[in-house]
C-alpha cells in the first residue's frame, strides 16, 4: 500500500464525478481495519477487513470531515475508507453490493474501481504480490 500526497480534494472530486452521472447515485462507504499478519517466511502481510459498511444518497453537501466524524462516533479503529458509487437501486440491492465488496476484500480481488483514502484523505494505491 502506498499513500499519494494529497494535492487535491479527492473526496469532493469523487462526489462531483458521481453527481455528474445521469442517474441518481448511492455512495457506498466501507471503513477498513488493517490486520497485520506475522511473517510466514514470505514477509509480513497485511489484510483489509471491513469494520463498518453503509450507504447514503450521493449529495453535494457531503464532506470528508463529516463522514470521518460520524464514523469515529461509531468506531474509531478504522484506518482506510473505501468509496464506491452505484446507480439508484432498491436498498436491498445496495446492501447486497456492500456484501459483494466485503467478499472482494476477503478474496484479494481487484479494487481499482474504488477510491481508498486514509484518515488524512490521502489516496491509497493497493499493491499486489
Amino acid at each position: 500500500m502506498e499513500s499519494i500526497p494529497n494535492m487535491n480534494d479527492h473526496f469532493q472530486d469523487f462526489i462531483q464525478t458521481g453527481l455528474a452521472r445521469s442517474a441518481p447515485q448511492w455512495l457506498l462507504l466501507v471503513f477498513l481495519y488493517v490486520e497485520h499478519h506475522e511473517d510466514n517466511g514470505h514477509g509480513r502481510t497485511l489484510s483489509l477487513t471491513p469494520l463498518m459498511m453503509t450507504h447514503q444518497r450521493l449529495l453535494q453537501a457531503l464532506s470528508f470531515d463529516a463522514v470521518v466524524a460520524e464514523a469515529d462516533h461509531l468506531d474509531d479503529r478504522w484506518e482506510f475508507l473505501l468509496l464506491g458509487c452505484m446507480d439508484d437501486a432498491p436498498e436491498a440491492r445496495v446492501r447486497e453490493r456492500l456484501r459483494e465488496i466485503a467478499r472482494q476484500l476477503a478474496t484479494g480481488a481487484d479494487l481499482s474501481d474504488f477510491l481508498i483514502l486514509d484518515r488524512q484523505e490521502h489516496p491509497i494505491v493497493m499493491g499486489t504480490q
